[in-house]
């Protein structure tokens, strides 16, 4: 669930790092070349006057930030499934099937035989003055 901090001094702090995110998205593209040399001028303008704007009436940017805290939380819970699926797939799935054709048990699940009992003794660490 999405809890969103409703204070003026929030959404003043939002407008501006979408500002520096902006510009630093148009520098990237301008010094690639992809961008004419105006346009991260007229952004960084842009982004002053949001700013300056944002600090004299925070509640006009209460709907831009909740917009947009909303849309990045949603991304965030999107690309962070597909990063799971990613390295399950691609890390766990194959160190498994290799682990499985060496015919590895880490997790000692076979049984065996030759075992009387599967009992194993507890560590004993009598140091409780010094725990850490």
């Amino acid at each position: 669930m999405l809890r969103l901090k409703e204070k003026p001094t929030e959404w003043i702090k939002f407008t501006a790092v979408m500002g520096i995110t902006v510009n630093l998205l148009l520098a990237i593209l301008c010094w690639q070349g992809l961008v004419s040399g105006w346009l991260p001028v007229a952004a960084i303008a842009l982004a002053i006057l949001s700013v300056i704007a944002a600090s004299l009436r925070p509640h006009w940017f209460r709907g831009f930030y909740r917009a947009g805290m909303t849309l990045s939380f949603h991304i965030g819970q999107t690309f962070g499934k597909l990063l799971l699926i990613l390295i399950f797939f691609l890390m766990v799935t194959p160190m498994g099937l290799l682990l499985r054709l060496l015919g590895k048990d880490l997790l000692q699940l076979k049984p065996a035989p030759e075992k009387s009992s599967y009992w194993q003794p507890a560590k004993n660490n009598r140091n409780f003055d010094r725990m850490f």
